[in-house]
């Protein structure tokens, strides 16, 4: 009976959720009369062949017109019919093609309703994954999932508050030395609680960071420095040596939680079904399971750090660039970075054993 109204109480719960969800992806549907940029709604489209262009290398691509006309969906305009045209290649490469029924934002104000298309309106879309994302992890891993999604929604605060208040560049370091701080707090007490495992798991994270910095400076001292020319964006920037620490800092944080947390909790998980368990059988068990994933979470940092890079390869190489140059002149910030977080997922095995085993064996620690 009680295991009926339990299930009884989740449906409910999954049902009002959902609810939730369609009501929350109606409402961005139709919020066009919160922008102050107008919006409008393609009722017509038509496309017809303008052209061929040819390229820098003498490529050649299909050029299109559209002939578009639309309904203003907000402001002072709203209800007025808008006509206008919009030119692209088949590529799309500088601009895309709209269809009957999108909504996009045109290249004027309040008052004017412009001549052009900014954009795509795409704050439904967004809604539909974002939504879909916090559905699926609240009806799967129930409060698990809630807290999940809570210690995300801090930590993207901390961060938008942290370069907020920075302002510039010249602490950069500094600053996101005490984000990540804050980032292993958030993220480790918010979604296990504050148990001897959190502990173990903060501060193996801590330590591993810092073991790895202190290797990356070390052998940086010793050896020749890194060409930081090839970083994006760093125009006039004065300290790009300090972005790149900042980004491996932050950016290893996610790998050695992972692997600290995994460890923490398989051996505190064994700690409870055989206290009497000793610091060698601990330490063999805890290297086994630091076995399995090892592997894999070197893989997935080689595979996140390589997406990343596929549409800087694919450019140069369409442009005559030769894969060994590009190796060797756009690519060994990336490859050092994953050589540096793949050493602290590394690190991160051993000393989370030893760690672990210490606060959760020692009698009096963390109670």
């Amino acid at each position: 009976m009680l295991e009926f109204i339990k299930q009884s109480k989740k449906r409910k719960l999954y049902c009002i959720l959902g609810i939730l969800y369609l009501l929350c992806i109606i409402f961005v549907a139709n919020d066009a009369w919160l922008y102050s940029t107008p919006i409008a709604k393609l009722t017509k489209v038509e496309t017809s062949v303008s052209g061929e262009e040819t390229g820098t290398r003498g490529t050649k691509e299909k050029k299109y017109k559209q002939n578009i006309q639309g309904v203003i969906l907000n402001g002072e305009n709203k209800g007025k019919t808008i006509s206008f045209t919009n030119e692209y290649t088949y590529t799309g490469m500088m601009k895309q093609p709209y269809h009957r029924g999108d909504k996009v934002l045109l290249n004027g104000t309040s008052k004017r309703m412009g001549s052009g298309i900014r954009g795509l309106k795409r704050d439904t879309e967004l809604m539909i994954l974002v939504g879909f994302l916090m559905f699926v992890l609240i009806t799967i891993a129930g409060r698990q999932g809630a807290l999940t999604i809570v210690t995300v929604i801090f930590n993207v605060a901390v961060f938008a508050i942290g370069f907020w208040k920075a302002g510039d560049t010249s602490n950069v370091l500094e600053m996101c030395s005490r984000l990540v701080i804050l980032f292993a707090i958030i993220t480790l007490v918010g979604l296990n609680g504050v148990h001897k495992k959190t502990w173990a798991a903060l501060f193996t994270t801590l330590i591993v960071l810092v073991m790895i910095m202190g290797i990356f400076d070390v052998v940086i001292h010793h050896a020749e420095d890194l060409d930081y020319s090839t970083m994006e964006y760093l125009g006039s920037i004065e300290n790009p040596d300090e972005i790149f620490h900042a980004e491996i800092l932050i950016s290893g944080l996610g790998a050695i939680m992972d692997v600290a947390v995994a460890i923490a909790a398989s051996l505190s998980e064994i700690v409870e079904k055989k206290p009497k368990v000793t610091f060698l059988e601990l330490f063999k068990s805890g290297r086994e399971i630091g076995y399995d994933i090892m592997g894999t979470m070197i893989n997935v940092l080689l595979f996140v750090f390589g997406c990343g890079l596929i549409p800087m390869c694919l450019i140069r190489m369409n442009n005559d660039v030769s894969l060994i140059t590009i190796i060797k002149l756009h690519i060994p910030c990336e490859l050092c970075r994953f050589l540096v977080e793949s050493i602290g997922i590394v690190l991160a095995i051993p000393i989370s054993i030893l760690v672990t085993s210490v606060i959760i064996k020692v009698p009096g620690m963390f109670h």
